[in-house]
């Protein structure tokens, strides 16, 4: 891109001075591989780097066992998700290389200390030492090299240490970016009118209130708004249409009815036996366990509301109370809980620090003093102790101690110093210095049956979908006659970054589709229109796929997608067209016209330089264009879902004026913010920086 090669140009003047609050970038926790790669070639090509399939396959193993096992993701959502990352990480680093950003270990290791992520800031609570304690613990040169939890707690450090450092070079490059952008006088002054707002009342008749039947739409029509509305079909890449029938393998009433024969033995069993002996050795139960009280909302990895009645029942049942949770909905699985043991603990408590550097004899004097009386912050002269003070905002939970720590912590809740940690190199020596009272905890136990559908009733719907695949050999009949064989069949677009079939984007990011079909995926862009393929089998679903139509440059007019898009398109201006004529010069004020659209008179403050939440933007933009104008004067505007009879009453004016230079330099940076938000953009502007091959769909 031009503007960047104009960015490194200037890269050597930058000066910036980031602090906290900087925004998270990439290589979220909890992604497992499908293991499904095995040839050893590109997994994707940026610019002119490549990223091998190996070096992809071992980031995607590696966090393979930082996954919830109640929450399992489709492997290739979760490949997918990886390789996107890594491409923006080498994005990222490629154009900071060119732009000369570099980012210090200094700069680093001050933002570890004195804003650490939310993992460092979690693990300092559960061990007691704040986060330049830690810092200088990890860094100690005298560290016990053989030390294995000195070494787990260190790589998860400089793994968390590298995404900060990806997340300063990456405000870094907005902030070069940021300050490239300047607003000329016709910007600002288009801005400025932007605050005008005009205070207008109106009346309004939607869409819906005209009958189809009283809108036609030739083919013509809709070529003609295919032409004009051209861009809305664009696609980036090879794009294919398929149709797909999706048969759900669930268990038959005969598998439910020996499934709850299963169950019914299970759950007698957790309730008769002590603790989970009774069901220990099942070889169809699952089992893990928890530690709770009555208060908390975190639940084996779930939050669970109050109004949860499992859990409620479980805590008023006390030692040994038994409930259990049906599946909803294809939900296959049973839960049995069961409390095994209770105790009382200091819920939650605030430590006072001495860490002492030094062999053994040296930390015995300090204790000695300490258990004499002297008070820890007259020990803070020496060069081998650090002082660190309890936060009443960073209170540890005691039951998420370890079991020995724990036990020191409730034999010494009284405020006498204990040694929390020690060895050769030096101690932690502690005291309960704040506390929330005992409370009781309970230890649960969560046995989980799965019912599985049996082999007979996989074999039946697998049967029964090949005989009709059999009968309906060309795609005509495959896609015309799954209704009749009682077959839901799904038309979709689909693209090589599809990773699931049936997936849906909403206001909460992608809704998921169906689990493994990634196969099918690679299957439909590996075979010419017409063919339809075999059954492809998850344990879950069964999936037949068809392929319609390749796609290159743009949603071509004749797809049923793009038809009925445009139909709604025309079908709206008809609608308004239609309107407008019943209503044009019928009434002369707001009032009159409401009496004739059967609706009240509403009122609404328009800024023309924020999103307009009363009235649609283009009867907004028509205000605006028509300026003073449009004062005093009843307009009948069509937008695009009603005709609105709109009178500006009165015109608030601009916030200052040109000539006003801090009015100039506000009015700028607000231009900048509204219409190119770079920290929010950077990662599509790095995107379209370089040539970006995603090459996996080859290896799904």
């Amino acid at each position: 891109m031009a503007a960047l090669e104009k960015i490194r140009k200037r890269a050597a003047i930058l000066t910036i001075v980031i602090g906290a609050g900087l925004l998270a970038f990439i290589l979220e926790e909890a992604v497992r591989a499908s293991g499904a790669f095995t040839t050893d070639t590109l997994a994707a090509k940026v610019g002119s780097e490549k990223i091998e399939m190996q070096e992809f396959q071992n980031l995607s193993q590696a966090r393979q066992q930082q996954q919830d096992a109640d929450n399992k993701v489709d492997p290739a959502v979760t490949q997918q998700q990886i390789l996107q990352e890594v491409i923006q990480e080498k994005l990222l680093e490629q154009e900071c290389n060119d732009a000369n950003i570099t980012v210090t270990g200094n700069e680093v290791a001050e933002l570890m200390v004195n804003n650490p992520p939310q993992s460092i800031q979690q693990l300092c609570q559960q061990n007691g030492i704040d986060p330049k304690s830690l810092f200088d613990l990890l860094k100690n040169p005298n560290a016990d090299p053989n030390d294995q939890a000195l070494a787990q707690v260190r790589a998860i450090y400089e793994q968390e240490s590298q995404k900060m450092a990806n997340q300063l070079l990456q405000a870094k490059l907005g902030m070069l970016l940021m300050g490239c952008l300047q607003a000329n006088d016709i910007d600002i002054e288009q801005t400025l009118e932007g605050s005008t707002v005009y205070n207008a009342t109106y009346a309004k008749v939607d869409y819906t209130t005209v009958d189809d039947k009283n809108i036609k739409i030739t083919d013509a029509e809709l070529q003609e708004a295919y032409n004009k509305y051209k861009n809305l079909f664009k696609i980036d890449e090879e794009a294919r249409r398929v149709h797909y029938i999706k048969v759900n393998i669930d268990p038959s009433a005969q598998d439910k009815a020996a499934a709850n024969s299963k169950i019914n033995k299970i759950y007698a069993d957790l309730q008769n036996q002590p603790g989970i002996s009774g069901v220990r050795s099942n070889s169809d139960v699952v089992l893990d366990s928890v530690t709770t009280t009555q208060n908390d909302k975190q639940v084996f990895g779930a939050k669970t509301e109050n109004k949860d009645e499992t859990f409620k029942n479980l805590v008023a049942g006390g030692l040994n109370a038994c409930e259990k949770k049906d599946p909803t909905g294809r939900d296959r699985n049973t839960f049995m809980y069961k409390v095994t043991s209770t105790f009382q603990s200091i819920d939650s408590i605030g430590l006072d620090m001495v860490l002492v550097q030094g062999p053994k004899a040296r930390q015995d004097s300090v204790m000695a003093l300490l258990d004499g009386g002297m008070e820890a912050d007259s020990l803070a002269k020496d060069p081998n102790i650090q002082i660190q003070k309890s936060n009443p905002q960073q209170l540890i939970r005691a039951f998420q101690l370890p079991d020995s720590i724990r036990t020191k912590v409730n034999a010494n809740a009284n405020g006498n110093f204990f040694t929390w940690q020690a060895n050769d190199q030096g101690a932690m020596i502690a005291k309960v210095a704040q506390s929330k009272p005992a409370i009781t905890f309970y230890n649960i136990a969560r046995a989980k049956f799965v019912d599985y559908p049996s082999e007979a009733t996989v074999t039946q719907l697998q049967s029964e979908l090949q005989k009709y695949l059999n009968k309906n050999k060309d795609i005509a009949a495959f896609e015309k006659n799954a209704k009749a064989a009682h077959y839901e069949i799904v038309e979709e677009i689909i693209t090589p970054a599809t990773t699931q079939l049936g997936a849906q984007s909403s206001q909460f990011g992608m809704m998921p589709g169906i689990n493994e079909s990634r196969k099918a995926v690679k299957w439909a862009f590996e075979s010419k229109p017409g063919a339809i393929s075999q059954i492809f089998t998850s344990d879950t679903e069964m999936l037949v796929v068809a392929v319609d139509e390749v796609y290159n440059d743009y949603t071509p007019f004749n797809d049923p997608s793009t038809k009925q898009k445009l139909t709604e398109l025309v079908k709206s201006e008809k609608k308004g067209e239609y309107l407008m004529k019943q209503y044009k010069d019928k009434a002369n004020d707001v009032a009159g016209y409401a009496a004739l659209m059967k609706c009240d008179v509403d009122s609404a403050s328009i800024a023309m330089g924020a999103p307009q939440q009363m009235l649609e933007g283009k009867v907004a933009g028509v205000l605006a264009g028509l300026g003073n104008k449009a004062q005093g004067k009843v307009q009948l505007i069509a937008g695009r879902n009603a005709i609105y009879a709109v009178q500006v009453n009165s015109i608030d004016p601009p916030r200052g004026k040109l000539e006003d230079k801090n009015i100039k330099n506000q009015m700028a940076m607000q231009y900048r913010q509204q219409h190119f938000p770079v920290q929010q953009m950077l990662g599509s502007i790095l995107q379209n920086s370089r040539k970006v091959k995603n090459n996996l769909i080859k290896f799904s």
